[in-house]
């Protein structure tokens, strides 16, 4: 049967109700479970075999039985690895029920059906009653970016508790923690807002002494680290380890700990950020290590390179991919500004059972500190995406040229509409008249309240809606700016909701001499050939000679019910070459927003490769001239160059459409897009075919 549910359009603003089968919320889990990310991480899957492989040998030549125990087994690949590498008995587990039953056939289809699957927690297994007897081999892969943030602290006290043997081991046998402390003036225009500069260089709006004051969030900012530009960052320590977990230890896992280490200058700078990533030791000699670190500081660095097959592949691009374990950025509350190789500093490092924090001081500190959090609006209301989004020069520059001419040009009644658009709240100080913002978001709305009273900007009202303008004030409006940004956009075109707006004030009868500004938006596509993004949706076939197609299919059916056929990646952190040069889908004019559209049209790819995605973005054409001044763009920074890597903006998330079975013969790319403002609809289709196919 179907149901209806009731979901917000990003681009009307409305609560629509959708009609869905009973089973979306299971296809949705399934296609976003991130199980395929895991399985395309070879060396992941090798180590892990490898470590099986010792361990049971070793503990068959000691005179052991084995009895595997493997907690989360998802497709059941380790259970299959242990029953392969000659385990007595293997009982697998697993509580996402569509992947225990996954589990169950792909058992069955490698003639593994002798493996007993337990189909819940591990927490909530009972010896005796679920699995005749404890364990005395543990596999699990329970990790995340932070190492414990998926609960591992409590899951392996608890299976050396009630699941193992006194004498077990367990792959994994060990994690390092590490941190290395570095300052970045891109990283920290993610973390706080700076000071809003005019055209020439003078001060148009100071941050309010609360966002000073602010430590900020404690969380992680998890990224590909290796993308980071080298000319944007610097580390200022080398690598240290800040925690070690041993996983087959008897002794309970501490569930909090600190550690205050002592650490030395390598370089002057100021100590504002920790690149954060651990290693795992997988067998018990520690033979199989396998390690997250950025290129930079990965331990096999030089045998990597120079055993890498392709050439052309850069230097941060050669250490194992993967986008389930990544790397994070951590931000100190308080940086410390410091001048003098080699002068010493206190980093301190705290976890909980499923996070981890840090801080610095110049001087030891005395007492234990607690969790910092945000008490400032800005790092609890925006991502940090639109943090330093709010802090880029470049763009910003280009908006505040159109608003100075704008409103010097003659008297300025001022509408502002997004969600924290410091931008419009600048035409104030800009010297226009009188400036409505339009914020309809409590805490985004008390962030701008603050930056206009701490301002002294006394020519600014904020509304929560269009209907508190008077027709009197709504008569007076000269200007309409927009970014646009607005909080329930997660596509670039999502920010469309900006015309949505436009079309209720002409309701309200509109001047038809009012500025609007971007005047118009246009969708552009570029078929590239991703290094490794790809695989988060590629079929996986087989994996270590396991058959799971059968996980293929089930991932498949579900992604085709709940996926949509463009997501949001911030592909800075992704690379991928140009196959041709980037061509416009679609051009929206804001004055008269209302009009659907129905395009089509091919693209011919310039250069040979495997077309695996299309990156879709948008430019937003701030005045009605052909300067390409007047442009803002979330895709590429640099001109596009076929068969060359791409420069894309760091602080938006472009759309990308995946193509999963591609042939290198195929060299054009059908498109076809429509457009229904109104309603809020914007689908796209896109196939790849050979010019032999298409005639």
């Amino acid at each position: 049967m179907a149901s209806f549910s009731q979901v917000i359009n990003p681009m009307t603003g409305q609560n629509t109700w959708q009609e869905r089968g009973d089973d979306y919320d299971y296809h949705q889990e399934v296609a976003n479970a991130g199980f395929g990310d895991m399985l395309h991480d070879w060396e992941r899957n090798q180590k892990y075999d490898a470590a099986l492989r010792k361990t049971i040998a070793d503990m068959r030549r000691a005179g052991k039985q084995v009895h595997v125990l493997d907690i989360g087994t998802g497709t059941g690949i380790l259970a299959m690895m242990a029953l392969r590498a000659g385990a007595d008995t293997v009982t697998a587990c697993e509580a996402f029920m569509p992947m225990a039953n996954c589990a169950a056939r792909i058992l069955a289809a490698n003639d593994a059906g002798n493996v007993r699957l337990i189909r819940k927690r591990s927490t909530d297994i009972i010896v005796g009653v679920d699995m005749p007897h404890k364990a005395n081999l543990l596999v699990a892969e329970l990790l995340d970016t932070e190492l414990i943030g998926e609960g591992a602290i409590g899951i392996y006290n608890h299976a050396h508790d009630e699941l193992l043997t006194e004498d077990a081991l367990c792959i994994p046998a060990r994690a390092t923690c590490y941190a290395q402390v570095a300052q970045s003036p891109l990283a920290s225009q993610w973390n706080s807002l700076k000071i809003l500069p005019n055209l020439d260089g003078d001060i148009l709006l100071r941050p309010p002494a609360q966002l000073l004051q602010c430590s900020g969030e404690a969380a992680l900012h998890d990224v590909q680290l290796s993308q980071l530009p080298p000319n944007l960052f610097q580390v200022l320590s080398e690598p240290v380890q800040i925690f070690h977990f041993d996983f087959q230890r008897k002794q309970p896992l501490e569930r909090k700990r600190e550690n205050v280490l002592r650490m030395q200058l390598s370089r002057p700078g100021s100590v504002e950020l920790v690149f954060y990533w651990w290693q795992i030791e997988l067998d018990d000699n520690g033979e199989q290590m396998l390690s997250c670190a950025p290129y930079w500081a990965h331990p096999e660095l030089e045998k990597l390179s120079t055993n890498r097959k392709d050439t052309q592949r850069p230097l941060a691009n050669i250490v194992p991919w993967r986008d389930h374990w990544m790397q994070a950025i951590y931000y100190i509350p308080k940086p410390l500004h410091m001048h003098d190789v080699g002068e010493e500093f206190w980093l301190r490092c705290s976890h909980d059972e499923y996070s981890l924090w840090f801080d610095a001081y110049k001087n030891k500190p005395e007492k234990p500190a607690r969790r910092h959090s945000c008490s400032c609006d800005l790092h609890m209301t925006y991502t940090r995406n639109r943090i330093g989004q709010l802090n880029q020069s470049i763009r910003n520059k280009r908006y505040l040229a159109y608003l100075e001419q704008a409103v010097q040009a003659k008297p300025a009644h001022v509408l502002v509409m997004g969600d924290g658009c410091l931008l419009g709240l600048a035409s104030a100080a800009l010297g226009a008249t009188i400036v409505h913002c339009l914020e309809p978001h409590r805490f985004s709305r008390r962030l701008l309240e603050s930056v206009a009273k701490h301002n002294q900007l006394k020519n600014v009202k904020f509304l929560d809606n269009l209907k508190q303008l008077e027709p009197k004030e709504l008569n007076t409006i000269t200007h309409i700016f927009a970014e646009p940004y607005f909080l329930n956009a997660i596509l670039p075109w999502d920010n469309f909701y900006f015309g949505t707006l436009l079309l209720q004030l002409q309701q309200l009868n509109l001047p038809a001499t009012v500025e609007i500004s971007p005047c118009a938006a246009r969708i552009f596509a570029l078929p590239v050939e991703f290094l490794d993004l790809h695989k988060i949706r590629a079929p996986i076939g087989s994996c270590e000679g396991f058959d799971l197609r059968l996980f293929d299919d089930m991932v498949q059916r579900s992604a085709e019910q709940a996926l949509s056929l463009v997501e949001a990646q911030p592909l800075w952190e992704y690379p991928c070459r140009a196959l041709a040069q980037p061509q416009q889908l679609l051009s929206v004019n804001f004055s008269n927003f209302g009009v659907e559209q129905n395009n089509q049209g091919s693209i011919k790819l310039a250069v040979k490769g495997s077309c695996n995605g299309i990156a879709l973005w948008v430019d937003w054409q701030l005045a009605p001239n052909d300067s390409p001044k007047s442009i803002v763009s979330t895709g590429p920074l640099e001109p596009v160059e076929p068969g060359q890597y791409i420069k894309w903006d760091m602080f938006v998330r472009q759309g990308v459409h995946f193509i999963n079975q591609t042939k290198t013969e195929q060299n054009y790319l059908d498109w076809s897009i429509t457009f229904r403002p109104l309603l809020g609809e914007l689908n796209f289709n896109f196939s790849l075919h050979t010019n032999r196919e298409k005639s």
